[in-house]
């Protein structure tokens, strides 16, 4: 079980650093840092997984935008089932006004080429919409019953025109426009079931003109497209004898994709689209030759939107799991640092009471086992006995004691009695060394007495080296005396 919790301690990154290897560790390591540990690598297991992941379906890409003039050969190209371009009347309470046979107003719709020489339209019919807006009036919340009182194009139209194309030009030499028209019901050879002028205008004035048209929403984390197919509807209110005229501005919009996971091999993907820009609302006088109420037009703006969008690679990724692993560590050191101190301390005074057990079990004959004055947290918490305790062993750690004392006892005594044998050695090599240099001295002198010739080498102690040299006292050979 020791060897278990000892391998569980190794788990620790949060241990209080020590100045010696204590058990073979640099640190003090307990097992709430252990489990704070785990906790920390679970949690940022499951961040790398979530960016891993967020990077695969292009989150928190990085995204640059610049303005352009469109060329003259651009434009958006789509399935006319696609679009939806809807117009209504409302009266001045918000109720449909009945126009059963469109004995009031009629709303007609007309795709236009521009050119400098000619302009060609074609008119469409407009019919009520029905099931085809349901999916849209779901989406902006609008009462069922608005499908069956708004205008689209003939189903007829879009059928044999599968297509329709929306251009956008600086010189006004190459576009294309998407209207609609709202216009008073009269009297014809064909047709004599309009109500009267009176009644027209008394539902006209005041009226609401609601439209409804689709475009692209940009947004650059989605999985396939950047561009998401949205939809918006606007109001505006008709006033007695004023025309309104509505011009609803897209612009052309361009995204290239970089897909560059591992920094090398990147690949590039191109998207088109048309976003919303602005509308322009202007009003004029209903003159009695003109029998329009309204008028919208779908233009695209002669300037285009590029979009450059880089995916998010595998260093990017690993930055930011680097920040929020530091971060989380710092958490966890701020919350951890008072419960590591406490519990090191204990063990620094569990360590220094079982010193002084130790100590005290060897001077006396029965040796003691004093348990009851080993700390741990819960006695600490418990025990106003065992804070005192704490408190005083603290005292004396802090103005005596540091952690080579408490822990290298034993090897303090083996060092001062290695220095004392050191010392002793040094004495003795001291002594015979001054021994040889004062018989040296006696033998120079006995020689110099007895003899004229003085021999300058013998009358200054040899070195060490010399000493050496000539080997010991032993094997000295003393010179014999001249006798004349």
């Amino acid at each position: 079980m020791n060897q278990v919790q000892q391998t569980f301690k190794r788990f620790d990154i949060f241990g209080q650093e020590i100045r010696l290897l204590a058990t073979g560790q640099s640190a003090f390591r307990t097992n709430i840092g252990a489990f704070m540990t785990l906790v920390l690598f679970t949690i940022l297991a499951y961040s790398c997984n979530s960016f891993i992941l967020e990077m695969n379906k292009g989150k928190n890409a990085i995204l640059n935008s610049k303005d352009a003039v469109i060329s003259g050969e651009e434009g958006y190209t789509f399935n006319s089932s696609e679009l939806i371009f809807a117009v209504g009347l409302l009266d001045n309470m918000g109720q449909p006004i009945p126009n059963d046979n469109n004995k009031v107003f009629s709303i007609s719709f007309y795709y236009c080429n521009k050119s400098l020489t000619e302009t060609e339209c074609i008119f469409i019919p407009g019919t009520i919409c029905g099931n085809r807006i349901q999916e849209v009036s779901l989406q902006l919340n609008i009462p069922k019953g608005y499908e069956n009182i708004t205008y689209c194009m003939d189903e007829e139209y879009i059928k044999q025109n599968p297509e329709i194309r929306i251009q956008g030009s600086t010189r006004q030499d190459n576009f294309t426009l998407l209207g609609a028209l709202v216009q008073r019901c009269q009297n014809s050879t064909d047709y004599n079931n309009c109500a009267s002028n009176d009644d027209i205008d008394q539902y006209i004035k005041n009226a609401n003109l609601y439209y409804s048209y689709s475009f692209h929403q940009f947004n650059k984390e989605l999985d396939d497209s950047p561009y998401e197919k949205a939809q918006s509807i606007d109001v505006t209110p008709m006033y007695y004898k004023v025309r309104k005229y509505i011009k609803i501005y897209f612009q052309y919009s361009q995204s290239q994709l970089e897909y560059n996971p591992f920094y090398f091999f990147p690949s590039y993907e191109k998207h088109d689209g048309f976003e919303y820009q602005n509308t322009a609302i202007d009003s004029a006088l209903n003159f009695e030759d003109d029998s329009s109420f309204a008028q919208l037009e779908i233009n695209l703006d002669a300037k285009k939107r590029i979009h450059f969008i880089t995916y998010q690679t595998l260093m990017d990724v690993a930055a930011k799991i680097g920040g929020f692993f530091t971060i989380i560590r710092v958490i966890f050191e701020i919350a951890l640092f008072p419960i590591q101190s406490i519990l090191y301390r204990l063990y620094l005074i569990n360590c220094l009471t079982h010193q002084q057990n130790s100590i005290n079990s060897n001077n006396s004959d029965t040796p003691k086992n004093n348990t009851k004055n080993y700390l741990n947290f819960c006695r600490l918490i418990k025990s106003s006995k065992a804070r005192l305790f704490y408190l005083n062993q603290s005292l004396v750690i802090d103005k005596f004691l540091d952690i080579t004392e408490i822990l290298i006892n034993p090897l303090r005594f083996t060092r001062q009695v290695e220095d004392l044998y050191g010392s002793i050695k040094r004495f003795d090599l001291v002594s015979a060394r001054q021994n040889n240099l004062n018989i040296n001295q006696q033998i120079d002198e006995l020689v110099a007495n007895n003899n004229e010739f003085v021999d300058l080498k013998s009358m200054s102690p040899r070195t060490i080296n010399q000493e050496i040299k000539f080997g010991s006292l032993t094997n000295f050979k003393v010179p014999q005396l001249q006798i004349n």
